[in-house]
């Protein structure tokens, strides 16, 4: 029992490392790699805690060996104030907090600040593990640290960095609040990090960027990629999936072959290797391999548009008898037409092949074949995945791709001034690169980072992919493939289950899908015209307000907002279909219109004038959505003939 009041006692001796730990628990709980990494963090003393203020104790910061403190020293909570007022911030949806002290911003902001900014997320970012960790000695954080909306990101680097915002913007569609965010922060923190927090800011918008791109830009490419897959609802019925293959090379290595122009270094070594890696290509590579006696596993290829064709036709059917064709189902239909080859169908993850409810396996993959065939590798259980030809990357010489590919080694689409940007290259020094290539580097770095297993960048030449090993092609085969283990056995065995019997049923099922949604689309359409019917019966009201600022009964304006914004949500919560087959058509018009709604309350200083103004602009919501919906109408009608084609 004395012990017991002993240990009790030392226990509460300390208070600041009881507080420390409760902080850490707290932080833990939605941060544990955050947690874990302040736990091997050491005080170095470079911080010393001291008291401010006169009415009750505050906590400051002496920036030792400076002679000077963090926050103002006779009143840190009122310059915190004070500073943040002077920011003079509007329409801050989402904060971004560049600095976090000891907490004192971020608690004052939440308290007098975000009701009236309208602030639904809060992103804290601060470089010094060390100053974040004396904050959890000082102040009850666990507050901040359980609340849902507010997120942490500490001591992160470059693409540390990236990868940690980019999953953060891509959570709850929070990117769609870019053009809402705003910085928020104390002059200590930018005069300490002023280059770092810039930095940061610069991240963030380009892991929106990047976001916005994944989810697609124009409405009408998305119609492409859902037309093409209704085109090919054949192939989809009558093909093993991707889901077969799963795990079926666990830790057994693949060579990745895509076409950059580094390729022409090593891709003679690939010869004898086809029973000691499962040797995965890009569409763009297939004919330069078979050119050269190699032939790869399997094919893989995105791309909805007709140029395609081009990159795997005129083959014999003996040929490619045993080299399948792992294509998405949202290219053309005449790429399955030009290849006599085997196919395996593998989805991306997109919910409109959840909608058809035929599984053949959903991956998460990135923008481009190169992405697509390491994800594929990743969910056959292959480790290492080793790339080659995989620059991203103009050469030194300026070439854009390999020799033997179908469109040249200078493709001209590639050579714009304006679009080209450094990064680091593999071996150590600059290289320069494009929009478009950079988008699928970063890509990768997130599958990469995001991969169990060892990734070899054996490239030999072109960016560098952060998280990769770089060695030479011949190295990694001396060190990896070094043993028999014949692929296209174990591809011929995983899917010799496969079975066209169950083809029947399936093409049943799916025609009552496509009439059932073919009714949902059309129900949208009318939602639309009443919802803009409606829009039109108080158009005059809204622009009065708009013109005068003049509300007159102030419930009104709620009123005529429940009204239109009902036939809204009925169109999106109306039917499984919206979500389903509908969303990734309209996804990439309603982000932006979304994120345009987002700044529209910068411009005013009344919300009932951003209200109205945001009302107004649904005329275009219900014009272009009930456009896209009558479209879609009409390629189901299309679709459900074609099924009962297959039917009879």
């Amino acid at each position: 029992m004395g012990k017991r009041k002993m240990n009790r006692k030392n226990r509460h001796e300390n208070p600041a490392l009881e507080l420390y730990r409760a902080n850490v628990r707290a932080l833990s709980r939605k941060h544990p790699d955050l947690a874990r990494r302040l736990e091997e963090v050491s005080l170095s003393g470079r911080y010393r805690v001291t008291t401010s203020g006169s009415e009750a104790v505050v906590f400051n910061l002496e920036l030792a060996g400076e002679g000077t403190f963090y926050y103002h020293p006779a009143d840190p909570l009122g310059d915190v104030h004070k500073q943040l007022a002077e920011l003079e911030l509007k329409n801050t949806q989402l904060a971004v907090f560049l600095g976090f002290g000891l907490g004192y911003e971020l608690f004052i902001y939440l308290q007098e600040f975000a009701a009236g900014q309208g602030t639904r997320y809060v992103a804290v970012i601060e470089r010094d593990l060390e100053m974040f960790k004396t904050a959890l000695f000082c102040n009850n954080l666990t507050p901040l640290f359980a609340n849902d909306r507010i997120s942490f990101f500490v001591g992160l680097e470059g693409d540390e960095l990236y990868r940690a915002l980019r999953q953060y913007l891509e959570q709850d569609q929070k990117f769609i609040l870019l053009r809402a965010a705003r910085p928020v922060y104390y002059s200590t923190a930018m005069s300490l990090h002023r280059e770092y927090y810039l930095r940061a800011l610069r991240v963030l918008r380009e892991a929106g960027t990047h976001q916005v791109i994944h989810f697609g830009n124009d409405p009408r490419d998305s119609l492409i990629g859902i037309e093409n897959m209704l085109d090919n609802l054949p192939e989809i019925l009558s093909n093993p999936g991707i889901n077969l293959l799963y795990n079926k090379f666990k830790n057994k290595p693949a060579v990745v072959v895509a076409t950059g122009p580094s390729l022409n270094k090593n891709k003679h070594l690939l010869k004898g290797l086809e029973n000691r890696a499962l040797i995965i290509s890009v569409d763009a590579s297939l004919k330069i391999l078979m050119d050269m006696g190699v032939k790869p596993h399997l094919v893989t290829s995105l791309e909805r548009v007709p140029e395609v064709v081009k990159l795997i036709d005129g083959f014999g059917p003996e040929q490619v008898r045993d080299v399948y064709l792992a294509a998405c189902p949202v290219v053309r239909r005449e790429v399955y037409e030009a290849y006599p080859g085997p196919r395996i169908i593998v989805y991306r993850n997109f919910d409109h092949f959840r909608w058809l409810e035929v599984d053949k396996g959903i991956l998460n993959i990135g923008p481009s074949a190169g992405n697509m065939a390491f994800k594929v590798a990743e969910a056959l259980g292959c480790n290492p995945i080793i790339l080659i030809g995989q620059d991203l990357a103009f050469s030194r010489d300026g070439y854009t791709h390999a020799r033997g590919t179908p469109y040249g080694e200078k493709q001209k689409a590639f050579y714009r001034e304006d679009d080209t940007l450094e990064v680091p290259g593999n071996d150590g020094r600059p290289i320069r690169t494009t929009r478009i290539w950079y988008q699928f580097l970063k890509h990768y770095e997130l599958d990469v980072a995001g991969y169990r297993g060892e990734c070899i960048n054996c490239t030999e030449g072109g960016a560098y992919i952060a998280g990769t090993k770089v060695m030479t092609f011949q190295e990694a085969i001396d060190r990896y493939l070094t043993r028999d283990f014949y692929p296209r056995e174990i591809i011929g065995k995983a899917i010799s289950g496969f079975s066209t019997s169950d083809t029947g049923r399936d093409v049943v099922r799916v025609a009552a899908i496509v009439e059932e949604t073919r009714q949902a689309m059309q129900n949208v359409v009318e939602e639309c015209a009443r919802g803009l019917e409606k829009l039109v019966e108080y158009e005059s009201f809204l622009q009065e307000i708009m013109s005068t600022g003049n509300m007159g009964d102030p419930d009104r304006l709620d009123e005529i907002d429940r009204e239109i914004m009902a036939h809204k949500n009925k169109c999106i919560t109306g039917h499984p279909s919206f979500q389903l087959f509908f969303a990734h058509i309209f996804q990439s018009y309603m982000i932006k219109f979304e994120m345009e709604m987002c700044a529209v309350p910068e411009k005013y200083d009344s919300p009932q004038l951003a209200r109205a103004e945001i009302l107004l602009h649904h005329r275009d919501w219900f014009t272009t959505t009930s456009g896209l919906a009558r479209i879609c109408v009409g390629l189901l009608e299309k679709a459900g003939e074609r099924i009962k084609g297959l039917i009879s």
